[in-house]
């Protein structure tokens, strides 16, 4: 396929270099040396990159399923449960255009004014998980690094930071690596001294500093077993050991209970200042299911207040938190946070219920983004017309779906603005109707949305 010039409102130019999922995906390198797989409906002057000059023709039918083949029926297997996948977050979304441009100005000024907090809030069903995918493929785009957690009542419950700290460090993505972990963060950072005698300098515990011990010893490490141990005990996963005591002698204690919650965001910020200086725009901690805060006993929740307080005052700087009521640790004081305007971005999502989280207390209402039945019919009908294709791509069938497209948009949206069906179900719905058309090749689609009104009691 010969390549096309594309132009992005937020990436620029580029040079299309090859096109999935029937078109309705662009994979581009951008002029400024970045190669991303963007929704093709993202790039400006489509009329200059015609969807049927650049759809490779339908080879043959084979008995092995071919990559995008495989990939589609991939994606239809997660929709079944009322899921999106994360790589097709972006191209199959239903709404979220208002909340896309909060999201997109808060990662903005995060990368410009030194960080910003956001919370989302929706019933179950109502897309937050999608909506903190999103929000990470965002911030990679925007150059942050991206920490993820889901947390639950066992093994990352909201009211311990180390537990919730060991997942962030685990989960962290790069923009311009697949690696995962702190790892590539560190390798970078001790390989440029000077990052590391700055963060030292900087350091508002001097000597004392996690952060600022673990990279001075990686410098200095010249066992692979100890450099291996000291990534993973300033990731908080390991407790410290005889390897790496030789090159890190008396190494600060990382506390697992207590009040601990001032520690790992001063960690979090620190590590936020060193992408900073490494180039990277910042760091991006994203938090899915706090829900599980109203499930907490009373001082329970008191330590998840200091983890979220903590967060959102290294993120915002906001005088709203009271940072003389976040308790430290009774062996050990941290600052909040490690620098000022650290380039720290944080988003959490939770359930709204009557025993959350007070995020009113804490945050503007310009940084709360609540998820609710607020889609159009249009919405609606361009995912199910999208999914058409992914449906088509996936069982290399000639079926008709104009009259589902045509009409089901209309009675599913009845149906969710009557809260009889969540966004969730509305998903399955949509691709149950598809199977069927494929399913049975003789199906009425006249038929097929009798029996959807009735389902629906409409």
């Amino acid at each position: 396929m010969e390549s096309r010039t594309v132009n992005h409102p937020q990436l620029g130019r580029g040079r299309l270099l090859k096109t999935y999922m029937n078109g309705h995906e662009f994979e581009v390198l951008f002029d400024s040396g970045k190669r991303f797989r963007l929704p093709a409906r993202e790039f400006e002057s489509r009329e200059a990159v015609p969807l049927q000059a650049v759809i490779t023709p339908m080879p043959p039918r084979k008995s092995v399923l071919e990559g995008e083949q495989f990939r589609a029926r991939q994606t239809l297997e997660s929709l079944r449960f009322g899921i999106v996948p994360v790589q097709d977050v972006e191209t199959l979304t239903i709404g979220l255009e208002t909340e896309s441009i909060s999201l997109n100005r808060a990662i903005e000024r995060s990368r410009d004014r030194g960080g910003e907090a956001m919370a989302v809030i929706g019933d179950y069903g109502y897309g937050k998980s999608h909506f903190i995918e999103r929000a990470a493929r965002r911030a990679l785009r925007e150059n942050f690094l991206v920490m993820t957690a889901s947390l639950d009542l066992v093994e990352v419950p909201p009211s311990k930071p180390r537990e919730i700290y060991r997942a962030l460090t685990v989960s962290t993505r790069y923009p311009d690596s697949e690696r995962r972990g702190l790892r590539p963060l560190l390798e970078k950072a001790h390989q440029q001294f000077e990052v590391v005698q700055n963060l030292t300098h900087i350091a508002p515990l001097g000597e004392r500093c996690p952060l600022a011990n673990a990279l001075n010893a990686l410098a200095a490490c010249a066992s692979q077993t100890a450099y291996e141990d000291i990534i993973q005990w300033i990731s908080g996963q390991i407790k410290p050991t005889p390897d790496m005591r030789v090159y890190l002698k008396k190494p600060p204690t990382l506390y697992a209970a207590g009040e601990v919650a001032r520690q790992y965001i001063y960690l979090l910020s620190g590590l936020s200042v060193v992408a900073v200086q490494l180039g990277y725009s910042g760091l991006a901690v994203l938090v899915d299911e706090s829900e599980h805060y109203s499930l907490l006993k009373v001082r329970q929740r008191d330590r998840a207040d200091s983890f979220f307080k903590s967060m959102i005052y290294a993120s915002t700087g906001d005088e709203r938190i009271d940072v003389n009521r976040i308790p430290h640790h009774y062996l050990a004081q941290y600052p909040i946070p490690f620098a000022p305007n650290p380039q720290l971005f944080f988003l959490f999502a939770l359930t709204e219920s009557e025993n959350r989280l007070p995020i009113d207390e804490w945050l503007t209402p310009s940084q709360i983004v609540r998820l609710d039945d607020r889609f159009v019919e249009r919405d609606i009908r361009n995912f199910m017309r999208t999914l058409a294709d992914y449906h088509h791509l996936a069982y290399r069938y000639s079926g008709a779906a104009d009259e589902i497209i045509q009409h089901a948009p209309g009675m599913l949206y009845r149906t969710l603005t009557q809260h009889r069906i969540n966004l969730r179900e509305l998903i399955r719905t949509a691709v149950t109707l598809y199977d069927l058309l494929y399913l049975y090749d003789d199906t009425n689609p006249n038929g097929l949305l009798n029996e959807l009104a009735d389902g629906l009691g409409m």
